[in-house]
């Protein structure tokens, strides 16, 4: 009786966690595309001494590219990232990694 127990228990927790929205299929309000995209497809470049500009492989990541920048403030790792009108969510729940000098990418919480 205890493995059927078991058994029924799993499939319930199972069934649950289906249920719940995956940050990796589900596209940010307003737009075609999730944060593992954004995380995935696009990348920052420097220009300059502390500009930093989006890149997105992807055509459908392109309000990206053209709502979003950065900024370097001490070093490369005090990066301040911001993004306008609807991909404010980048700024939440994405940060800016340098990989060095001149290129980076996001690290999103997904």
């Amino acid at each position: 009786m205890k493995p059927l127990i078991n058994v029924y228990c799993l499939v319930i927790f199972l069934t649950a966690c289906d249920l719940t929205g995956d940050m990796h299929t589900t596209n940010i309000k307003g737009y075609d595309f999730s944060l593992y995209e954004v995380q995935r497809y696009c990348s920052v470049k420097r220009l300059g001494d502390t500009y930093l500009t989006v890149d997105c492989s992807l055509a459908k990541l392109k309000p990206v590219t053209q709502q979003c920048e950065g900024e370097i403030y001490g070093g490369l790792a005090d990066v301040e990232f911001q993004c306008k009108k609807g991909l404010w969510i980048l700024t939440d729940y994405c940060e800016v990694k340098m990989y060095g000098i001149k290129d980076g990418g996001f690290k999103c919480r997904i």
